[in-house]
């Protein structure tokens, strides 16, 4: 239970990811919902779907190895997790309806990364560790329970509804946790390497 909001965080992040890649590509942004039972949905206009659909997994695999990578310029950590704070809050006060859970744990989440990262280097880079994992993992614990057992109904069925290849949901959802353990496999790489080289 007390994992359980940090669960719920990862899954707004994981909205986050699909609202801010419709923004980059030129669509709209018409509701960002995140629920307490970790399922969540973005409802974007335009744009360019495939990236869209594609950023809540490769999104969350990207910010979590960096802020895990990152570790090597403590202050550039700092700033990774003070940003994914900063944006989780703004994008939650702009497109999840007040009132509920998600709108209130995107601002108090948002705020505790932002406070933390600004509070001391140790407590931002215990955070980024943190949080970098979970995010990695997220298409990990999703692949066991959701990807695999219903991926026509998940991001990957999605899109590859999209491309009017159903049966490309299974590669698509194999393919983005292979993406994930890899990113998060070379950034922990990349600071054990760091860490070996410093003593």
């Amino acid at each position: 239970m007390l994992i359980k909001p940090f669960r719920v965080f990862v899954v707004m992040v994981h909205e986050v990811c699909h609202a801010t890649a419709s923004l980059l590509t030129g669509g709209q942004v018409i509701e960002m919902h995140t629920a307490w039972e970790e399922s969540g949905h973005t409802l974007t206009l335009g744009g360019w779907p495939p990236v869209i659909i594609s950023a809540g997994y490769v999104g969350s695999a990207l910010i979590g190895a960096s802020l895990i990578g990152s570790g090597i310029v403590p202050q550039l950590q700092r700033f990774l997790v003070l940003l994914v704070g900063a944006v989780t809050m703004g994008m939650t006060m702009a497109y999840t309806p007040v009132g509920g859970v998600g709108f209130y744990l995107g601002i108090l989440g948002g705020l505790a990364l932002v406070c933390l990262a600004m509070y001391s280097a140790g407590a931002g880079a215990a955070c980024a560790v943190w949080l970098g994992v979970m995010l990695c993992m997220y298409s990990l614990h999703d692949f066991r329970t959701d990807l695999w057992q219903f991926a026509e109904y998940t991001d990957a069925g999605i899109l590859a509804e999209y491309w009017g290849l159903p049966w490309l949901a299974y590669p698509i959802a194999a393919i983005w946790v292979w993406f994930s353990a890899w990113m998060m496999y070379r950034a922990m790489g990349t600071m054990m390497k760091y860490e070996s080289n410093r003593r």
